[in-house]
């Protein structure tokens, strides 16, 4: 196994718990349940209503970024790799406009943020793979972590060891990760291991 040299994140969910409310935003919206927001939207011809949806979607995510707490752990962690002199990325399928509030809140910085703005959202890989080429790195030295399904899938379509972040119970799809973290205090010493090549 490869060295790390840099760490891709996601945001909700895995650094930061925004408290927000998926079925109540796709309620709102008008989506189906279950439908994954961003895909639903873009079947929405241009218009009134796709403008009304995006003005829901924004109400959710900033309304999120104002409540978002970080998870245990998770500043140590950080401080931790930046000694290590491993970069850090963020990569999320928020808006621009809510990413920066929320990083901005809880005073976290990143080598690079990238948002839905900047490209097409995870599961789509274009996004890791354009952290990695930006860092000069090859995607066998980066690692994703986050704790859903497109996360684990944008890092596998690019080459890069995944870990699910799963602070409670299992999902149905965490045996797409090639690790499992449960909770932020346990990073180092996985990160280690990696290092190592012993996980």
């Amino acid at each position: 196994m490869s060295e790390v040299r840099g760490i891709i994140f996601d945001m909700d969910g895995t650094l930061v718990d925004s408290r927000l409310d998926f079925d109540a935003m796709r309620r709102e919206m008008g989506l189906p349940v279950g439908t994954s927001i961003l895909e639903g939207l873009a079947t929405v011809p241009y218009g009134p209503i796709r403008e009304q949806m995006l003005n829901t979607m924004r109400i959710h995510e900033l309304r999120g970024a104002d409540a978002a707490v970080l998870f245990e752990g998770v500043t140590e962690f950080l401080d931790h790799i930046d000694e290590l002199g491993i970069v850090a990325a963020v990569l999320t399928r928020n808006s621009r406009e809510s990413t920066d509030r929320t990083l901005d809140r809880l005073k976290l910085s990143f080598s690079q943020v990238v948002t839905r703005e900047d490209a097409p959202p995870k599961p789509d890989p274009t996004g890791v793979k354009m952290i990695a080429e930006r860092w000069g790195l090859p995607t066998h030295q980066v690692i994703v972590i986050g704790d859903y399904l497109f996360d684990l899938q944008a890092g596998r379509r690019a080459g890069m060891r995944s870990i699910l972040f799963a602070p409670n119970m299992l999902p149905h799809f965490a045996d797409e990760a090639d690790y499992v973290l449960r909770n932020f205090r346990d990073a180092g010493s996985l990160l280690h291991e990696l290092q190592q090549g012993r996980a």
